[in-house]
């Protein structure tokens, strides 16, 4: 049986989920483990969140929101001209996003394991998409792959990058690049060495997508 909770229980239910979810991931996290976690009732996620569903899918709208920050923080701060080259450091942000929120990460795109009708969640997605779709068309319109559709670039863009970043997040990518957070090593005469793994990760990504 839980104790009395003073504070904001909803929030501290979610950062409990964060880090239960850090230590055992989606598919194996209870209800009653987030409970237990802060002492409070197993029945108190249920009154906020409704079901498992609904707790990780308000974790899900957070990294969206989180996420469409840290991306918006990254081209605020930008000084280069070149759209193409933001657009390789948003690459980057990506795959930092990833590595500094892995919880957040994980459940942003399990649809089977959080509300995807949820409008709340969709409005979160949508403004993360948006600002990769944008520099997209900034950079068509400084002249990069102009006979292609707009849409289609980004959610190539997209694909690429989060699939490094899942690589990356599962160790896949470890020889040629470290374990996440690390540098990157094995380059040949040492190149690269000393970088951050992420962002070198990140504008790889990004510079596949290339001049054409």
């Amino acid at each position: 049986m839980g104790t009395h909770f003073d504070g904001d229980l909803r929030r501290a239910l979610m950062d409990s989920a964060i880090a239960t979810l850090e230590e055992v991931g989606a598919d194996n996290l209870s209800l009653r483990q987030v409970a237990r976690r802060i002492g409070v009732s197993h029945a108190a996620p249920g009154y906020h969140f409704g079901d498992k569903a609904g707790l990780l899918t308000a974790i899900a709208t957070e990294g969206f929101l989180l996420f469409a920050d840290h991306l918006t923080a990254i081209a605020a701060s930008f000084s280069e001209k070149d759209p193409l080259d933001l657009l390789a450091r948003l690459g980057s942000g990506y795959v930092e996003f990833a590595e500094e929120h892995p919880a957040h990460f994980e459940v942003m795109f399990r649809p089977r394991l959080i509300r995807s009708d949820d409008p709340d969640l969709a409005n979160a997605g949508a403004t993360a998409f948006d600002i990769l779709r944008i520099q997209i068309e900034r950079c068509q319109r400084a002249g990069w792959r102009q006979g292609v559709d707009a849409m289609d670039l980004t959610v190539a863009a997209w694909a690429l990058v989060h699939g490094i970043s899942v690589l990356r997040a599962q160790g896949a990518l470890a020889g040629a690049y470290g374990a996440p957070g690390g540098a990157r090593v094995g380059a040949p005469g040492g190149a690269g060495v000393g970088a951050p793994g992420g962002a070198r990760v990140g504008a790889i990504a990004a510079s596949l997508m290339g001049p054409s």
